[in-house]
C-alpha cells in the first residue's frame, strides 16, 4: 500500500482492525464512488471527521472512511464492540445526538454494493 491513511497515528481500540474487504479497496487505489469520496486518501480529512464525530456523538466509537459530497453523511465503521466484521453506519454529522443514524449495513461489502449503485445513478444523471 502507498500513502493511504489507516489511522496508524490515531487512538483506536487495540482490538480494532479494518475489514479485509476495505483493505482490498485501499490496495486497489480507491475506485471512484462519486458523489461519495474516500477519506482514507487524506489524513487530515480522516482525522477531522473522526474528531468531529467523537465530539458530537461521544457514546459512539466511529471510524470514518467515506463522505457523501452532497451532504454531511459519513460512512463509518462501528467500533463500539469487538468484531471480525464491523457494521457500517451512515452517520449524519452536525445534528442532535439520537438523530445521527441514517442507515446501517451489516458489513463493508454491503455498504460498498449500496454506494456502487448510488454512484452509477449519479453518473447516469450527469
Amino acid at each position: 500500500m502507498g500513502d493511504e491513511y489507516l489511522f496508524t497515528d490515531y487512538p483506536l481500540p487495540d482490538w480494532f482492525s479494518f475489514p479485509i474487504d476495505y483493505l482490498n479497496i485501499v490496495e486497489s487505489g480507491f475506485p471512484s464512488i462519486e458523489p461519495w469520496g474516500w477519506l482514507g486518501k487524506y489524513r487530515d480529512r480522516s482525522v477531522y471527521w473522526a474528531d468531529t464525530l467523537r465530539q458530537q456523538f461521544p457514546l459512539r466509537l466511529l471510524i470514518p472512511f467515506a463522505k457523501d459530497g452532497g451532504s454531511d453523511d459519513i460512512a463509518c465503521f462501528d467500533a463500539t464492540k469487538e468484531s471480525d466484521e464491523h457494521k457500517v453506519l451512515l452517520i449524519h454529522a452536525f445534528c442532535d445526538p439520537g438523530y445521527e443514524l441514517r442507515c446501517e449495513f451489516e458489513s463493508f461489502w454491503d455498504w460498498h454494493e449500496y454506494v456502487k449503485q448510488v454512484s452509477q445513478e449519479y453518473v447516469d444523471d450527469e
